[in-house]
């Protein structure tokens, strides 16, 4: 008894929980470690459930999570059925509504995952929603199509972390928007007319941030403008037998080690690149490169793949490991020194398309790098994934054993020392 009393009095000062679950369930995603951390204000969570409901029990598990990362989230419970006044003043007609507010902020959820509730805390507490551009004109990833070569997805994933996603037809506009946070450009299959790369330009020496991710096969016509920024774009495919050991193909180069950086740090997933080029940096004044990607040693990248087979030539090859991801950073002006133009290129553009965005670390390390060129850092994590609902599928035959060690044994087991105590005791 004594023993038990004192376990019991470390768990009530010592309060920790041990997640044994498949998959971490009630474990949280780093992302949302770091977003609840650094939390600028408080917010108050209204929950609606019925009393004694499974529903409440899951949320309350989950919720708990948060909870023990900080003291800003403040939690109460209403059960629908015995308040009705309440319920109505939120304008709640499910249960299972999770109500949020935080400043003059507020916004609801119903399906309580930690993905929602995550971004519904991001919602309540960013004071100012950032604004992406996706250029189109020539024939660049639809953000709004959801077929495989489509990045509806991608698009979806940057407005849950709280991003206003638009496009820009650079030609018709002719500038590129004050309020443009990031402009990304999404593999255009046709060449960029001068006056537009000069504007894109013109953005990034005066502190914005660009984006690109450029197929093997496009040839956008920016290399003397990617050249200006110290980046070279290959003319070759990255190959690399050891997809094979993940499940890929020669040309789907994985790559599962990482630059130092802040886009991946702490990044422990891996990133798969469906035809990939070399993207090299080249030395330029006032220009600071970092190879933040590069394919494994036993990829090369292969110049000569009109044959439609690949072979390691020495000669013509080039041996890896192989970058094929570069940022450009302009070094800060004296006299303007909050300038902080910023360039990211990428040799493909599949790995964030609908298809494989989903993959391992994809979607993670597009959405890193958008955050980090819009200098969100609190978004630079992993993010959380949609839990697996896994129940215990109860044979005949464990069932039987159960009852027989829980109704049976165990207490027979208990009995039998019960007896054998007394026994002992009436003898002396």
């Amino acid at each position: 008894m004594g023993i038990l009393i004192f376990v019991n009095l470390l768990a009530f000062r010592h309060k920790h929980r041990f997640d044994f679950t498949e998959g971490g369930y009630f474990t949280l995603a780093p992302q949302t470690k770091k977003l609840i951390s650094n939390l600028p204000r408080e917010i108050q969570l209204t929950a609606f459930f019925q009393t004694e409901s499974s529903e409440k029990i899951a949320f309350s598990n989950l919720i708990a999570g948060y909870l023990e990362q900080t003291d800003k989230i403040k939690l109460q419970y209403v059960d629908p059925d015995k308040n009705p006044a309440i319920t109505k003043q939120y304008g709640v007609t499910t249960y299972g509504t999770i109500a949020l507010e935080s400043g003059t902020k507020e916004t609801k959820i119903q399906k309580t995952t930690e993905e929602n509730i995550t971004n519904a805390l991001l919602k309540v507490t960013r004071d100012q929603q950032k604004v992406i551009y996706f250029l189109e004109g020539h024939n660049e990833r639809k953000i709004n199509s959801g077929d495989n070569e489509g990045y509806a997805t991608a698009k979806k994933n940057l407005e849950q972390d709280g991003f206003i996603v638009k496009t820009l037809l650079l030609l018709q506009s002719g500038e590129i928007p004050k309020d443009a946070s990031v402009l990304i450009i999404p593999d255009p299959k046709k060449p960029l007319q001068d006056e537009e790369t000069k504007i894109i330009d013109n953005y990034l020496s005066e502190g914005g941030a660009v984006f690109m991710l450029i197929d093997p096969k496009s040839s956008p016509r920016v290399e003397t403008f990617l050249k200006k920024w110290g980046i070279e774009l290959g003319e070759n495919i990255v190959i690399d037998p050891m997809s094979k050991l993940f499940g890929g193909d020669f040309a789907a180069p994985v790559v599962n080690q990482y630059t130092a950086h802040e886009i991946t740090s702490d990044f422990v997933l891996a990133t798969i690149f469906p035809t990939i080029r070399s993207v090299q940096e080249v030395p330029v004044s006032g220009i600071t490169t970092t190879e933040i990607l590069k394919t494994g040693v036993n990829s090369w990248a292969e110049s000569d793949f009109s044959s439609g087979t690949v072979n390691y030539d020495e000669d013509k090859d080039t041996k890896g490991p192989i970058s094929v991801s570069v940022i450009a950073i302009k070094n800060p002006d004296k006299n303007r020194p909050a300038l902080k133009s910023k360039l990211l290129v990428v040799g493909d553009a599949d790995f964030a398309n609908n298809r494989y965005t989903n993959f391992s670390g994809n979607g993670d390390f597009f959405l890193n790098a958008v955050s980090w060129l819009a200098e969100e850092e609190q978004l630079i994590s992993i993010r959380p994934r949609e839990r697996k609902n896994t129940p215990i599928q109860m044979t005949q035959s464990l069932g039987n054993t159960i009852f027989i060690m829980g109704i049976i044994i165990f207490p027979g087991l208990i009995a039998a020392i019960g007896v054998r105590i007394w026994w002992r005791r009436r003898r002396l």
